[in-house]
């Protein structure tokens, strides 16, 4: 009885001519003859091994994330319809020798500042409170002259004050705030709309401009985490905290900013 045989295609590879009697198969560096009156038939099989799993790059740092109740979370999934936050999900790729997550829930900027603690790396995810409480935007001026005037500009000096206070190696990255909307009328009903007067986009602006002063990297969650279509299928309240979708997507865009710096 004829033989069958079994070739797997990202192993082997068949060469056969017209009005050949035989063929060879290679294997990786070896090759194997054939009749063709030896062989009933040939099966390809697409089964491959399963992908070995990568292990996350370990990080010899510390790292500070300072936020709002979208950064809390992250401790905090339990009571919510979450299985993990944005940092955890940034640990399972850039595994950090410590992680501290000093997020204020329900916090302005203004709350950071007595949460900072001593790290390497430190990432700010505020704005979206600020916005919801109308924290006056300021200017690059009130960062740079360091007015201590109240506005989102000036607590933001205050802020990046204290981190360098704490480390002067400090390596910080500025995040953007997440895009937003209804919250039982806690902000308005689009992102785009204003409130008391004052847009979300002038807090991402405002971030991007310190940042290009002090040259920071950014991660850019208002540009890149969701808009007015996609934010309630992003976020598991209307249209608030992000969802599993949401974090990942946070996550992803973190990820991008923190190997901007790392190693450096």
């Amino acid at each position: 009885m004829k033989n069958k045989l079994f070739l797997t295609i990202i192993l082997c590879t068949v060469v056969s001519a017209a009005q050949a009697q035989s063929f060879t198969v290679y294997e990786k560096e070896k090759s194997y003859g054939f009749n063709d009156e030896d062989v009933d038939s040939i099966v390809f099989s697409p089964d491959q091994a399963a992908a070995p799993s990568v292990e996350p790059r370990k990080i010899k740092a510390r790292w500070c994330s300072l936020g709002t109740s979208i950064s809390w979370l992250n401790e905090n999934t339990a009571s919510y319809p979450l299985t993990k936050g944005y940092q955890t999900r940034v640990m399972e790729k850039l595994a950090f020798s410590n992680f501290y997550n000093k997020a204020v829930n329900g916090g302005t900027l203004s709350s950071a500042i007595s949460a900072v603690n001593l790290a390497d790396y430190y990432t700010i995810e505020h704005g979206i409170n600020d916005w919801g409480h109308s924290t006056p935007v300021g200017t690059i001026q009130d960062y740079i002259n360091n007015t201590k005037n109240g506005t989102f500009a000036a607590i933001y000096r205050q802020l990046i004050d204290r981190i360098f206070q704490r480390n002067k190696k400090a390596r910080v990255i500025l995040c953007t705030p997440r895009k937003a909307y209804g919250y039982n009328g806690y902000l308005p009903d689009h992102w785009y709309d204003p409130l008391n007067g004052i847009y979300l986009q002038e807090y991402a602006d405002i971030i991007r401009q310190i940042a290009a002063y002090e040259s920071f990297p950014v991660a850019d969650f208002f540009a890149e985490c969701g808009g007015q279509r996609q934010l309630d299928n992003l976020s598991y309240d209307t249209a608030l905290h992000p969802n599993d979708d949401g974090m990942q997507i946070m996550a992803n865009v973190l990820i991008q900013a923190f190997e901007k710096i790392l190693g450096e």
